[in-house]
């Protein structure tokens, strides 16, 4: 049943970038909304179920709650760039550079967490640079809008994405045993949507807008981490990690239903390239 729980929330997060696009919002406003969505959500269900008053926070050391405060910032940059990605290039490449974030985790695990760091790093280091470089040389059939520098932004964009995502990885497997699950996600959602509310009081909201934005608060931002989180009581890490690369093939196969985005061979090849980079590093931590 875990296998299936994590199974859905990645398909779920794989249809991310079909409602990016159809969503007519600066990047800004789409993740205050739905932070303040999700948030919203996830308070009603922390005192509907008591978990709210049983939360303490940890007297061990203020630097595991400068922790939970710097995990939103890092969902920030990491969201922010994860959007830019997708508007400026195709959705597969956007997703298959954002996979870069394993290897980032594996540089940064022996300098922020002292674990010991395995041979295979750098090789697939070398690896998931050599995708990189394919897909930021590679043309697609049909790339439609997204043509020259515009695309290669947004491909970096995809791969700063990542390196944003394994800090929070990290910062979040820091403080993951301190708190709730749901706790964690509620402060995160709640700092996302107070610091960028400054910066949304002159974005309108068209009503078409708000059926995607509603359901990206309660699927994306709160059903998806929910059954993710409930996947790892029976679900090893290293297994919920290699389930997770359903998600870039999810995400091309939805792209091709819905936006007709055809990705190019050297595109696939170089996001092969990654996808492995990843799959050696997490096949080295368990053995």
């Amino acid at each position: 049943m875990g296998y299936l729980k994590i199974i859905a929330a990645i398909l779920i997060w794989s249809s991310l970038g079909i409602f990016i696009r159809k969503i007519d919002l600066p990047n800004q406003g789409i993740i205050f909304y739905t932070a303040t969505i999700a948030g919203l959500l996830q308070f009603i269900l922390l005192t509907s179920t008591g978990l709210l008053k049983n939360v303490r926070l940890s007297d061990k050391s203020t630097r595991d709650a400068l922790f939970l405060v710097l995990s939103p910032l890092c969902f920030i940059a990491n969201t922010m760039l994860f959007y830019f990605a997708f508007r400026n290039t195709t959705i597969a490449n956007a997703v298959l550079t954002h996979y870069t974030a394993p290897v980032f985790v594996a540089i940064l695990a022996p300098l922020l967490l002292k674990e010991r760091s395995h041979k295979t790093t750098w090789l697939a280091i070398i690896l998931s640079s050599a995708g990189l470089w394919l897909i930021l040389g590679g043309k697609t059939p049909d790339t439609g809008p997204f043509q020259g520098n515009r695309e290669h932004l947004g491909i970096i964009a995809g791969a700063a994405s990542g390196l944003a995502y394994a800090f929070l990885i990290l910062i979040v497997r820091r403080i993951a045993s301190l708190y709730s699950s749901l706790f964690i996600i509620f402060i995160q959602n709640g700092i996302v949507a107070l610091v960028l509310l400054p910066f949304v009081f002159r974005i309108h909201v068209p009503m078409q807008a708000l059926p995607y934005l509603i359901t990206m608060g309660i699927l994306h931002s709160t059903v998806a981490p929910m059954l993710y989180v409930q996947g790892f009581k029976s679900v090893k890490a290293h297994e919920a990690a290699i389930l997770g690369y359903f998600e870039p093939v999810g995400a091309i196969i939805l792209a091709l239903i819905f936006l007709n985005e055809v990705p190019g061979w050297t595109a696939l090849i170089g996001g092969a390239l990654i996808l492995y980079s990843g799959y050696m590093i997490l096949k080295a931590r368990v053995t």
